[in-house]
């Protein structure tokens, strides 16, 4: 069982992850070609995709095309967090701007 580096959007901070949800934030995927553009098993890549799919940052659906196919793709509700997290901020986070006597904003 691969190790979770947290719960939620934390699990991010594992590199395998990031590099699926990047893919992911192209096009849907299926499992075997996720695991082939990342260089993993299918198996560890499917671990993967579950540990993602519990935590609500992708969603697993059939294929339009043949219902036997099913695709993995971004939870429709998590990409604004997602995209937060990998930008390094959080989402409604207050902004604290520091400005001088004349109204000038100050460095840092």
């Amino acid at each position: 069982m691969p190790k979770r580096n947290g719960v939620g959007i934390e699990l991010l901070a594992d590199p395998t992850r990031r590099r699926i949800i990047a893919l992911l934030a192209v096009c849907p995927r299926r499992p075997s070609t996720l695991a082939a553009d990342i260089g993993l098993s299918r198996p560890a890549t499917t671990r993967q995709l579950r540990i993602l799919r519990s935590a609500r940052l992708v969603c697993m659906h059939p294929s339009m095309l043949d219902g036997r196919v099913r695709l993995y793709d971004l939870e429709l509700g998590a990409r604004g967090v997602i995209t937060a997290w990998l930008a390094g901020t959080e989402i409604g986070r207050p902004i604290a701007l520091a400005f001088d006597d004349e109204g000038v904003l100050r460095d840092g």
